[in-house]
C-alpha cells in the first residue's frame, strides 16, 4: 500500500503546488470521498514537497470542495494528523450496536455525540501512537480489530488495507472498491482533469454505493 502512495507522488511530482497537495491528499483519502469508507487518517508533513506548509496555504480551499469534514487529531511541530470523515455513515459505523460494544472498552458510549467522540479519539491519541479502536473510525470490522489485538497483529489471512483475519471474501470486495477509487483518481489526472473538478467526479460516486 505504502508502495502504491510513493509510486503516485512520483506520478505527480512535475505538477504545481497547490495540484500537488490537492492530488496527493485526494488520491489517499478517494474511498472515503467516494462513500466506500466512513473516514480516513493521513499524516501532513514537510517530508513530501512542503506538504504541510501547503496544507496551511491551500487547505481550507481544499476542504471548502469536499463533501466531508475534517477533524484535527494530532499536531505537532511541521507535522499533523488529519482524519477526513463521512458525518452520517460514521456516525453509523460508532453507534452500531456491535462496534459500540468494543468501543464501551475504551471510554465510548452511545451517549456521547460524534463529536464526543472524536475528541476522545483525539485525547488517547496523545498517550498511545495509535489507539486499537481507531479502526472502528476507518470502517475495519470489530472482528477484525478484535482478533488483531488478541493476535498481536500476527496470524492474519490477508493483509491489505487491514489485516484480515474474518470473511477473507468480503474484505476483498472492500478493498476492491477501495482500489477502483484510487485508479480512477489516477485515470483523470491522466485525462488533465484539474483537481476540483476530479473531487466532483468522484462525489459523485456516492449516489451509486
Amino acid at each position: 500500500m505504502a508502495r502504491r502512495i510513493e509510486n503516485f507522488i512520483d506520478f505527480i511530482d512535475y505538477t504545481r503546488e497547490k495540484d500537488y497537495m490537492m492530488n496527493l491528499i485526494t488520491y489517499a483519502i478517494s474511498p472515503t470521498i467516494a462513500g466506500y469508507k466512513p473516514s480516513s487518517i493521513i499524516t501532513i508533513s514537510n517530508q513530501n514537497k512542503g506538504m504541510y506548509d501547503l496544507w496551511y496555504k491551500y487547505g481550507d480551499e481544499y476542504i471548502d470542495n469536499i463533501n466531508l469534514k475534517v477533524f484535527e487529531i494530532m499536531r505537532k511541530e511541521n507535522l499533523i494528523i488529519l482524519l477526513f470523515y463521512n458525518e452520517k455513515l460514521l456516525s453509523q459505523i460508532l453507534f452500531h450496536e456491535n462496534n459500540m460494544n468494543f468501543l464501551l472498552k475504551f471510554g465510548y458510549s452511545n451517549l456521547m455525540s460524534l463529536d464526543m467522540c472524536l475528541q476522545l479519539l483525539k485525547y488517547r491519541y496523545q498517550y498511545m501512537a495509535c489507539p486499537h479502536e481507531v479502526g472502528i473510525f476507518l470502517g475495519i470490522p470489530v472482528k477484525d480489530v478484535e482478533a488483531f489485538i488478541d493476535c498481536n497483529g500476527k496470524q492474519c489471512i490477508l493483509c491489505g488495507y487491514w489485516k484480515v483475519y474474518h470473511d477473507r471474501e468480503k474484505a476483498l470486495k472492500v478493498f476492491e472498491s477501495y482500489d477502483k477509487t484510487r485508479e480512477n483518481v489516477v485515470r483523470l489526472l491522466k485525462q488533465k482533469v484539474e483537481p476540483i473538478e476530479m473531487i466532483n467526479m468522484l462525489n459523485s460516486e456516492v449516489s451509486t454505493v
